[in-house]
């Protein structure tokens, strides 16, 4: 299966998944202490996106390459480096076979990506390919800290999207986010193909705040890429049903919380 391409999603991407400033870049530093990496280090970043997660890296002089399906998202990279040469860019499905020789790289590394593959063990592998002799492969995704106590208030949105289109007769692998893959998963196929692994919180932080009514309205506006694919009809009827829920019994609409989240990484080294 293809990996989804987010060209649709371009003029808002950075809006709705950017991060606070600073959160990349401690990214990055906290990545490099974990690994305890030096500057010879050759990286490769799967769905690297408009550079959310590349762009320190690449500010920083690091021997960085990015890998995308989206031609449209990686053109938002450039113009962001100011001064600073773009990196070595490459379109290609990451669920396929990509365009660098065997043992090309010393860190692989994919950020919210893998819980989207539905092939995600044969990405594994081809990471596995491109890495050297004791190369890491890094799987990033953004999670709740385990110590949260209750979710912020516009998280019920999306548990609300959910129940309206079971409503309207949509199964539930149809509105699902993602594959299921957790990190126990991932780290368990890992060690079955020779390799090893452990999982860790490499930073915590802060999100931006955002309300229900921000929420009902990214919904709303097709934002999401599980919404892609569901019929106009049936979309614009959830639309409707979920503006009237956020109007007329959503107690905290106006509340915009910033939540707290963790980058937790499963790290293989093979």
């Amino acid at each position: 299966m293809t990996t989804l391409n987010y060209d649709q999603a371009v003029s808002y991407y950075d809006e709705t998944r950017g991060f606070r400033p600073g959160v990349s870049e401690r990214y990055r530093l906290a990545l490099q202490q974990t690994i305890d990496a030096s500057p010879e280090l050759r990286f490769l970043e799967l769905a690297i996106g408009t550079g959310l997660i590349g762009l320190p890296f690449i500010i920083a002089g690091d021997d960085y390459v990015g890998v995308d399906i989206s031609r449209g998202m990686m053109r938002q990279i450039a113009p962001k480096l100011h001064d600073c040469s773009p990196p070595a860019l490459a379109q290609a499905d990451i669920t396929r076979a990509l365009p660098f020789a065997d043992g090309s790289f010393d860190v692989v590394q994919a950020v919210r990506v893998f819980h989207l593959l539905e092939d995600w063990r044969s990405c594994i592998g081809e990471s596995r390919r491109l890495l050297k002799p004791g190369g890491r492969l890094i799987i990033v995704e953004i999670r709740t800290p385990t110590d949260t106590a209750s979710p912020p208030p516009w998280a019920i949105v999306h548990d609300k999207w959910g129940e309206i289109l079971s409503d309207l007769g949509l199964a539930s692998e149809t509105i699902r986010h993602g594959n299921g893959l957790t990190e126990a998963m991932a780290a368990a196929h890992i060690q079955a193909v020779g390799g090893a692994a452990e999982v860790i919180d490499l930073l915590s932080f802060a999100e931006f705040p955002v309300s229900c009514r921000t929420m009902v309205a990214r919904r709303a506006s097709r934002m999401f890429s599980n919404d892609w694919a569901l019929p106009d009809d049936v979309f614009s009827r959830a639309a409707r049903r979920l503006n009237h829920w956020l109007e007329h019994e959503c107690e905290r609409a106006d509340e915009a919380v910033a939540r707290r989240m963790v980058f937790r990484a499963v790290i293989a080294r093979f």
